[in-house]
């Protein structure tokens, strides 16, 4: 009867440890933690002068993604770009090694100027602070944005060239609408 007890006693033990190993977290983790949130506007109701067809692909502003969000070493990041945010012509999605990200585009320019169009076309769309800084020894370009028309709206795309074509990864903020 001893040994029953004892058997049971370490199943209840090492149940218990792996209940507790999935809940919790002990430093820094390389996988993230989605979230899913709701409520977010339209791209035409968020979008500083957008339309009605905010389908745009390189001329709307900050303006819905999907519900769902992802928490990252940069912050919380939407699982999606907007349609309308700003890429240079020709991206295609693309699925990266790195991440993760809101969108991965890869497009057939160089990286210094599909960076001078998602700079460009970020100014354009209403998006304000924004800074470019770049290449590194790899060449990759970091574009950091925020809005005035959203506080704490921001996002960060980095181009990098990959192979023939060039990488283009977003990571738009959960504080954008």
């Amino acid at each position: 009867m001893k040994d029953r007890s004892r058997v049971a006693w370490c199943v209840l033990v090492a149940a218990s440890a792996a209940v507790l190993a999935g809940c919790v977290s002990v430093g820094s983790s390389a996988s993230p933690t989605p979230v899913v949130s709701s409520g977010l506007a339209s791209p035409a109701a968020s979008t500083p002068g957008a339309s009605a067809a905010a389908s745009a692909p390189a001329s709307a502003g900050p303006g819905a993604s999907s519900g769902a969000v992802t928490i990252t070493d940069w912050g919380t990041i939407h699982d999606a770009v907007p349609a309308g945010f700003p890429l240079p012509p020709g991206a295609e999605p693309a699925d990266l090694p790195e991440g993760p990200y809101s969108g991965a585009f890869t497009v057939g320019t160089s990286a210094a100027d599909a960076a001078a169009t998602v700079e460009s076309g970020l100014r354009d769309a209403g998006w304000t602070d924004v800074t470019a800084s770049g290449p590194t020894e790899a060449g990759e370009i970091t574009i950091d944005a925020a809005t005035g028309s959203s506080a704490g709206c921001r996002a960060r795309v980095s181009v990098r060239p990959l192979g023939g074509l060039t990488a283009v990864v977003v990571l738009y903020g959960a504080a954008c609408p």
